[in-house]
């Protein structure tokens, strides 16, 4: 019988039972479920989109790094080249004044060698002037002396 009244009775409130407020509780919940689903779905969506400028980002300075270093290597190697050509530069202007010097001390030790010889040839005249010397006073005191 309620039913029929319920029927012909439409502007009556129909008590709810306690299934119906569970499933209008279910039915909040799914909505919850899928709103919160469709956020964290967003959320998502922008790490995502962050993550991904990011990690190009990072890409971008990777190679730019590469750059750099390819280019600080290019220079070090120009440096390396340069050093080399001017310690060869040195090392031959080195060798030149060897041999500059090497000639100056052979021309010095020569007229080192003829300035000896002559002190030689001073002091076997200045030997022999002396014994002359020595003779003729020898020969003038005898004659003083002895006559």
């Amino acid at each position: 019988m309620p039913e029929t009244q319920s029927k012909e009775n439409t502007s009556r409130i129909i008590p709810l039972t306690a299934d119906d407020y569970i499933i209008m509780q279910l039915k909040d919940l799914k909505e919850e479920f899928r709103d919160s689903r469709k956020e964290l779905n967003a959320r998502m969506d922008r790490i995502e989109n962050r993550q991904d400028k990011l990690e190009a980002k990072l890409e971008t300075t990777r190679q730019e790094l590469n750059e750099r270093c390819d280019k600080l290597d290019a220079k070090i190697d120009k440096l390396d080249a340069k050093i080399d050509n001017i310690d060869k530069k040195f090392d031959a202007k080195i060798d030149k004044l060897e041999e500059k010097f090497d000639a100056k001390f052979n021309q010095l030790d020569a007229k080192i060698d003829k300035l000896a010889d002559k002190i030689d040839s001073a002091n076997k005249h200045g030997n022999i002037m002396t014994a002359s010397v020595i003779g003729v006073a020898l020969g003038v005191l005898y004659v003083i002396f002895f006559k």
